[in-house]
């Protein structure tokens, strides 16, 4: 049996690993956000997430504690994690939202300078193709004419 100061740094670590596990949850959140997913998807990010933690439990149970479970390491997982979702869960959403935010509108703003030359070089191309086009279509519609008489000629 481990010491009670022994304990309080299995129980804190444990508390802390629940606080990961919530911004893990929180990270999941937003990519759901950013993504907009369907039911597979969303199944395989829940696989992920519930691998991911299950890993990191693993881990913190066999480094802190030499992979004893006991009650108060679940506790400390769930206290961890309810705190994690009640103090800083607001807070995170609100910074990944915020970088999400300004992230989506730098990837806005490089794709106008990138469509840029490309906008210029269409405007610059547009109005000699449409008068090309306009030649191209009286000449055109002048040999059918021709054509059309001469056709005319040669039956009557």
């Amino acid at each position: 049996m481990p010491s009670t100061s022994n304990q309080a740094y299995i129980f804190l670590s444990t508390v802390y690993a629940g606080l990961i596990i919530g911004f893990l949850y929180d990270c999941c959140r937003m990519i759901r956000k950013m993504v907009r997913v369907n039911v597979i998807v969303t199944g395989i990010l829940d696989l992920l997430f519930w691998s991911v933690i299950g890993v990191l439990s693993f881990l913190v149970l066999f480094y802190v504690n030499d992979g004893n479970v006991r009650f108060y390491t679940l506790l400390g997982f769930i206290i961890g994690w309810i705190l994690y979702l009640l103090a800083l869960s607001p807070l995170i959403m609100k910074g990944l939202n915020w970088i999400y935010d300004t992230l989506a509108r730098l990837i806005q703003w490089l794709g106008k300078i990138i469509q840029w030359p490309f906008r210029q070089l269409w405007k610059a191309l547009a109005k000699p193709y449409r008068w090309l086009k306009r030649e191209t279509d009286r000449i055109k519609k002048y040999f059918i004419n021709v054509f059309q008489k001469f056709r005319g000629k040669t039956e009557g």
